[in-house]
């Protein structure tokens, strides 16, 4: 099995436990934000808007990884073929063409593979980064029920020390810890997932470019058409998710209402394509799936150049 398949496999095993553990910390955090205040909210905003899945990153990582890997047998391929002509069995201008064609063919094979190895790798490294902060965002989640199920008890009267009062307080101060870490992660995180977006429009652009040097007819809708669809996609759902935390760009609401939509968004029924439904730790997406939904719609319909193909075949 390649490099790139079993990192596919590994990520497609890890994708349905990711989406239990993020799903849950959207629903079991929506509660203290609502009882404990601003501290405790501007927390659950890193977990609402975090909610991509580490598996599903290392899964487009793998596929990329196979795809360079392609790339290199098919170049191996060909200059295997390539050295079996000699000036004893194919000579002239026709083999002197054959030869120069095919070094132009190897050529956009190895650039290819380049490219998509490198894209490859930094999305992995980004899973990797990803699952490092939900361990971190699991286990703020977990302190916060924790503070909550205290206070609960000390309002119901099972507990009496340190009181309701001393709790609040208690959970609101470890909050304002917690997110000073969080933002730290979060500043980490942009860094590089704004190097992989830098780095991936280089790329495109030099491939574009490269291919077209070297004599391959390709149009920018073919190499950068599906990506640049999935990125509009991709800030349509953000910029929803962002939009519900509060105006202004703060990243916590004084509107409890809104928690309690975040936390259901992230278990809601969910339009996923071709007829599909998928609700629960299957579902789910901000405003309670409606982009999401409308976005798998569009691709149902839309140009083939523009959507992603349905699975990875090599012939």
């Amino acid at each position: 099995m390649s490099a790139g398949q079993s990192i596919f496999d590994a990520g497609e095993e890890m994708a349905p436990y990711y989406n239990g553990v993020i799903k849950s910390c959207a629903v079991a955090i929506a509660p203290p934000a609502i009882v404990f205040g601003l501290a405790v909210q501007a927390m659950a905003t890193s977990v609402y808007m975090n909610q991509c899945n580490p598996g599903d990153i290392m899964k487009a990582g793998g596929a990329w990884i196979m795809l360079a890997e392609k790339n290199m047998e098919a170049a191996e391929a060909l200059q295997t073929e390539v050295d079996t002509v000699t000036d004893q069995n194919w000579s002239g201008t026709d083999a002197d063409g054959f030869t120069e064609a095919a070094g132009n063919v190897k050529l956009q094979l190895q650039e290819l593979a380049v490219t998509a190895f490198l894209i490859g790798t930094q999305l992995i490294a980004f899973a990797v980064m990803l699952t490092v902060y939900w361990l971190f965002l699991t286990a703020c989640t977990v302190v916060m029920d924790a503070f909550l199920v205290a206070y609960l008890a000390a309002l119901a009267g099972v507990l009496t020390a340190p009181g309701a009062p001393a709790i609040m307080a208690s959970a609101q101060t470890v909050a304002t810890s917690l997110v000073a870490t969080m933002k730290s992660f979060e500043s980490v995180l942009i860094s590089i997932s704004t190097g992989c977006a830098a780095l991936t429009g280089g790329l495109t652009a030099f491939t574009f470019g490269f291919q077209k040097g070297a004599g391959n007819p390709v149009s920018p809708v073919d190499i950068a058409g599906a990506g640049v669809a999935n990125m509009l996609e991709g800030f349509a759902v953000y910029g929803l998710n962002a939009l519900m935390m509060t105006s202004g760009g703060r990243h916590a609401s004084v509107v409890p209402g809104l928690h309690a939509l975040q936390g259901g968004s992230a278990i809601a029924p969910l339009y996923k394509g071709d007829g599909e439904w998928g609700s629960g730790y299957d579902g789910g997406g901000p405003g309670l799936g409606a982009v999401d939904g409308l976005l798998n719609l569009w691709e149902d319909h839309a140009p083939d150049e523009f959507t992603n193909p349905e699975e990875v075949q090599w012939s």
